[in-house]
């Protein structure tokens, strides 16, 4: 519908846009000046591209970066080296209005360059990165309300051209908004003993240099992870796992630290960027190979955009997590299904908690790997009302590429599970709940078993929630307030209400006839 409000404001902006052009050194206003003014949005990327020297070996012997400045904020951004003689610098404005920039480096012609854009107002499917509220919740950074509902795609930006287009394609339509990803190729059975489409690092006659990236595998990366960004899905980016055929799990601190500087200036300004540190740290192959110490606190020292931190453990997660405490962990990545746990560990570590793994839907002969559709689903409704964010991935070999074994779990393609479209009705029951004002609660006989347990999550005299996987488990709940509540019945497997009354507040008790049963009450 038209509105004349709309325009005026439009009107105002583009005023006091016009009103910082003219403050810019050197401009006098006139048209022909105004169209080379840079615009970047806000929490978009602006970028500098320069010309320098590409003899020798830039990656390792170049250092670069500039200072951005507006009013009393200030930020130092790494740049790096883009092959052909190109050199970026690429920067996510945190507020709107006139940047201005200058460069240093141990290079003279790319020492001293200046200059300057305007940050704009971000376009309407712009919101910014995510932030933590609440303690244990995520939200835009203008305030829109985000639930994660994470996958797990390992190397799909390794394998082929075609499998990434299905890759992307498959997300598209999937209820999931973050994928844990990695930057290297994965070696492991079902189908990862293939070598990636190209390497990341130069690789000659068996040997790999790891002081020389391979730009058009980085290239490739960052395109991914901008059409991830646009499509609102956030890429969870595994710098290190111990699958490793070709050592880059084994580069040293020296090179390691240098990679990830790389990475911290190729991709941190992409407003959908977390870091998680490895897959699974504590194999011992790795364990004691990589200082995660140094790796943490430079991502925390160095990314000038703060993008999300974690580490993703291998062993049973109360026995072998990291120690989440440490300043610059942002949140916990768990590989456990101890969802009983959620709220000792919320207490513990007072971070966000995301069941990063879980066990995959599949057909494989391992444990991990094969549970039914309605175990992944009951997985979800489980670590989601235990306070937790659940992470799906399927390990069915799907028809993504006709010449080589695809699984989702490993190189993405397409979902031939049945649990998706029972994620996304989870993923829209919890997209309307007050989430970050909500808290869980734990009812069992045995509360350490999975299954026998009922999970609460509520906001108190508001909102309830609860779960239970098997049949004739009582939900009793206390209903607080003097208003009456509309209780929803809902069956998670056939995706459906299949009760709704009017219920008094005081004590209320549900026994369902079914399992994988969730109810709902609210005010209506």
């Amino acid at each position: 519908m038209f509105n004349p409000l709309d325009n005026t404001m439009k009107s105002y902006l583009l005023l006091l846009i016009f009103a910082i052009i003219l403050l810019l050194p050197g401009c006098t206003g006139k048209p022909e000046e105004l169209q080379q003014i840079p615009q970047a949005e806000r929490w978009g990327v602006y970028e500098i591209t320069l010309t320098g020297p590409s003899t020798g070996n830039p990656y390792m012997e170049v250092d670069l970066s500039a200072v951005f400045t507006s009013g009393d904020l200030e930020y130092t951004v790494p740049g790096f080296y883009d092959g052909d003689s190109t050199y970026r610098i690429r920067f996510s404005p945190p507020e709107t209005g006139q940047w201005s920039y200058v460069t240093e480096s141990n290079v003279e012609e790319l020492s001293g360059r200046e200059g300057g854009f305007i940050c704009i107002t971000p376009s309407d499917d712009n919101h910014g990165p995510l932030r933590i509220v609440n303690t244990f919740y995520f939200e835009y950074a203008d305030g829109t309300p985000f639930y994660v509902t994470g996958t797990t795609a390992y190397q799909w930006v390794s394998v082929g051209q075609d499998i990434q287009e299905k890759t992307l394609e498959t997300l598209q339509s999937s209820p999931f908004n973050k994928v844990r990803m990695t930057v290297f190729p994965k070696y492991f059975d079902y189908g990862n003993e293939t070598e990636p489409w190209t390497h990341p690092f130069n690789r000659e006659d068996g040997s790999t240099d790891f002081t020389r990236p391979d730009t058009e595998y980085f290239r490739n990366l960052d395109r991914r992870i901008r059409q991830l960004r646009d499509m609102n899905i956030q890429a969870d980016v595994i710098l290190f796992h111990p699958y490793d055929y070709w050592g880059y799990s084994r580069m040293g601190d020296e090179l390691n630290e240098r990679y990830v500087r790389y990475l911290i200036a190729r991709i941190s300004a992409y407003r959908n960027v977390w870091w998680s540190l490895a897959n699974e740290w504590d194999v011992p192959s790795i364990k004691d190979e990589i200082d995660w110490e140094a790796i943490g606190t430079l991502l925390q020292e160095e990314d000038p955009h703060q993008r999300f931190r974690g580490i993703h453990n291998w062993e049973n997660a109360e026995d072998n997590f990291y120690d989440h405490t440490r300043p610059w962990i942002t949140h916990v990545s768990a590989q456990t299904t101890e969802f009983f746990n959620a709220i000792q560990w919320r207490e513990q570590y007072q971070k966000p908690l995301l069941f990063d793994e879980m066990r995959y839907e599949g057909d494989v002969d391992r444990g991990w790997g094969n549970l039914t559709a309605e175990q992944m689903t009951s997985f979800f409704w489980m670590a989601g009302l235990s306070g937790g964010y659940p992470t799906h991935g399927d390990t069915f070999e799907n028809d993504a590429d006709n010449s080589t074994e695809v699984r989702w779990w490993a190189k993405g393609g397409t979902l031939p599970g049945d649990s998706p479209e029972r994620i996304e009705f989870f993923k829209s029951v919890m997209e309307h709940a007050p989430v970050k004002d909500m808290v869980p609660e734990l009812i069992g006989n045995n509360p350490r078993s999975i299954n026998s347990n009922v999970y609460v999550f509520s906001k108190p005299g508001t909102y309830y929630m609860a779960y239970t996987a098997t049949q004739y488990r009582n939900f009793e709940l206390e209903l607080t307030g003097e208003v009456p509540y509309k209780l929803e019945v809902l069956d998670t497997w056939n995706m459906e209400i299949i009760e709704e009354r009017e219920v008094q507040p005081g004590p209320f008790s549900y026994e369902p006839e079914n399992p994988f049963t969730a109810i709902r009450l609210y005010h209506d």
